[in-house]
């Protein structure tokens, strides 16, 4: 794990593989060891950097700053600190929506996108969802909130799976957890971000991720993704939820690459 001073904030860093870059943006709560199923596949193929967003993991954990546009400069920051001109971007979950601005704003930095289980607006149950969120992490702890995430994250096959898991968590204390103001700024970020006005000036070309079975950012989100920006594809997961990169990541990690290698 590396640092850099990003923006006065320290970020952390890993940088797997050689090759033309690509950087994976994690969702709301997680971080860079999130992408555990994607790192040692893509890394045979491409310089694969992996971050934690302020708040999160390794990096600095201010009191302020939380926003998706504090967050495409984080990352627009770290390209910069690699001497990186261009890359990839797989933004998963909030960080579709953090790559979503990033490819409006800075075009010529924007090899190709990818968007998993994101959307250009929270819907309302999204919102049920982070207010709920909030109020467990507030309230009862990360552990809790932790452990009832997959309830709205996972398919119902998947989660009875994991259940043994998740029940030897509860009261856990979970390894470098957010603190409260950090998971409240990041719930805040996503409830403030709204990217419909600006899809058209998203000139990347671009995939569109969902599962199946995905109900928190359902097939209207991603048709509107689809539809809102020039040269965007639909491409759907089967047998998954929102958590569709550890749910079925072999489909996952080969749709990725088969749409990356396309625009090399």
């Amino acid at each position: 794990m590396s640092t850099a001073l990003i923006n006065g904030v320290k970020i952390g860093y890993e940088v797997s593989g050689s090759g033309f870059p690509i950087v994976l943006l994690m969702g709301l709560g997680g971080n860079r060891k999130d992408w555990h199923e994607q790192v040692p596949v893509f890394a045979k193929h491409y310089r694969t950097i992996s971050y934690d967003h302020r708040g999160t993991g390794d990096s600095d954990k201010p009191e302020t700053g939380y926003s998706i546009s504090q967050f495409a400069d984080d990352c627009i920051g770290l390209l910069d600190h690699l001497n990186l001109d261009r890359a990839h971007l797989v933004g998963y979950s909030m960080g579709g929506r953090i790559a979503q601005l990033i490819a409006s704003r800075y075009p010529n930095r924007v090899a190709a996108l990818v968007l998993a289980a994101t959307a250009a607006k929270p819907n309302s149950l999204n919102l049920y969802s982070l207010k709920l969120g909030a109020y467990l992490y507030e309230n009862y702890g990360p552990s809790v909130a932790a452990s009832v995430g997959p309830l709205v994250e996972f398919t119902p096959s998947y989660f009875s799976k994991t259940l043994p898991t998740l029940v030897n968590k509860l009261g856990a204390i979970p390894e470098n957890p957010m603190p409260l103001h950090a998971f409240l700024g990041h719930v805040d970020a996503i409830e403030n971000h709204d990217t419909t006005g600006i899809l058209g000036s998203i000139l990347s070309p671009t995939m569109v991720v969902i599962g199946d079975q995905e109900w928190l950012n359902p097939l209207p989100d991603a048709n509107e993704l689809v539809e809102g920006i020039p040269d965007a594809r639909l491409q759907v997961i089967t047998g998954a939820s929102h958590g569709l990169i550890v749910e079925q990541p072999q489909q996952f990690n080969q749709c990725v690459l088969d749409f990356l290698s396309e625009h090399e």
